[in-house]
């Protein structure tokens, strides 16, 4: 079998640093391969106005595949590749037409991210472009997948911005992409299983309910009244307006913790300037999008969680009680910094430092000190 070097995805963001890729990325790679061959036998009509059908057997003479993962980086290395011997005259079958469609994705990517509308309309027909629907859906919203090309400098970068541009050029009505959402089961319908899911920040939305994930949502459902909340990880459907309109699939469920950090600043999402006796500024949305993220990314999950509050600044302050020491993280949203602050109630004693939570550096300190705290209290 000959091939040849064709895409390089380079993903980045914070689940990507250690230069592993989700499984769940490669049904967005699926998406490219298909896209790819798609848009081939477009440009080889366009190239053969005489024709009206593609060649037989044009879409199985050759095939993308995935050959490695680049060392030190999650770049998925994927190969142009055909059933041949050799290669005739130094192509594959039908390469050139392959090639023009790798620059029509890339180019037509990167219309979108300078916001280009009228670009972006001569590029690709709208058909082609309802692909992003299932490209990029996985990345979450600190991530890209960055394409590059021989005929473009630098890479374009998939981004669920640019995606959203991509997709409102397309022909398609609604956007899925990868969805993490907290609340409570305000309903059950176990004859049509799907249940109601009244988020802790928005409306409500619908889901499928599959038989491993029933016994958790039955179990949310009953204790609607006590406020038993749920995690639900999957794939949501969004409007234009980028409303969550409905759970196409949940993957993932999971009872939260009274305590649990992201639902709590999710609670902090409808506050408003001059919520404290006409002072107090509301915490900013994004700020709470990354500290959520953050957190579940970098604090470790066998440590106690904090009780957690909005502050007069705008923004989180973290609390810990750990028998004497009674620990507080005062966090900045918006330069990503934090100041700790532990008091020891036997003897007065305190110490600060000041914390650069960008890093993961100031995670794993954090972490370290409450479990050491945690460690002495319990002995």
């Amino acid at each position: 079998m000959a091939g040849i070097e064709f895409l390089r995805p380079r993903l980045r963001g914070g689940r990507f640093d250690d230069g592993a890729i989700p499984l769940e990325i490669f049904t967005d790679l699926l998406a490219l391969r298909e896209m790819v061959i798609e848009v081939a036998g477009w440009r080889f009509i366009q190239e053969h106005s005489e024709r009206q059908r593609l060649p037989r057997g044009f879409a199985n003479s050759v095939d993308l595949k995935l050959v490695g993962v680049a060392e030190g980086s999650a770049i998925a290395v994927i190969h142009l590749t055909a059933d041949v011997t050799e290669l005739a005259g130094a192509q594959l079958p039908y390469q050139p037409f392959f090639e023009m469609a790798r620059e029509d994705i890339v180019n037509a990517i990167g219309a979108a991210e300078q916001d280009d509308r009228a670009d972006l309309d001569q590029l690709l027909p709208k058909r082609y472009l309802a692909y992003f629907n299932r490209i990029g859906r996985s990345l979450q919203n600190d991530e890209c997948m960055e394409l590059s090309s021989p005929e473009r400098v630098g890479p374009v970068r998939l981004t669920q911005e640019t995606r959203d541009r991509l997709l409102l050029r397309s022909s398609v009505t609604e956007v899925a992409r990868v969805v993490t959402a907290r609340g409570v089961v305000s309903e059950a319908d176990q004859a049509r299983m799907t249940f109601e899911l009244q988020q802790i920040h928005g409306h409500k939305v619908t889901g499928a309910m599959s038989e491993q994930h029933l016994a958790i949502i039955l179990d949310a459902f009953h204790g609607y009244k006590n406020n038993t909340r749920i995690l639900v990880r999957g794939i949501g459907i969004y409007d234009r307006s980028r409303r969550l309109s409905r759970l196409e699939t949940t993957e993932h469920i999971a009872l939260l913790d009274p305590l649990d950090v992201p639902a709590r600043l999710d609670e902090f999402r409808i506050i408003q300037h001059g919520w404290l006796d006409g002072d107090g500024l509301a915490p900013s949305h994004r700020g709470l999008d990354w500290l959520a993220a953050a957190f579940e990314r970098h604090f470790p999950n066998d440590i106690p969680l904090p009780y957690t509050y909005p502050t007069p600044a705008g923004g989180v302050q973290m609390e810990w009680s750990l028998g004497s020491q009674e620990i507080s993280l005062e966090i900045d949203l918006d330069n990503r910094r934090a100041l700790w602050h532990r008091l020891d109630m036997t003897n007065n004693a305190d110490d600060e430092k000041e914390l650069d939570l960008v890093s993961p550096a100031g995670w794993e300190w954090l972490g370290a000190e409450v479990s050491r705290w945690e460690g002495i209290h319990n002995d």
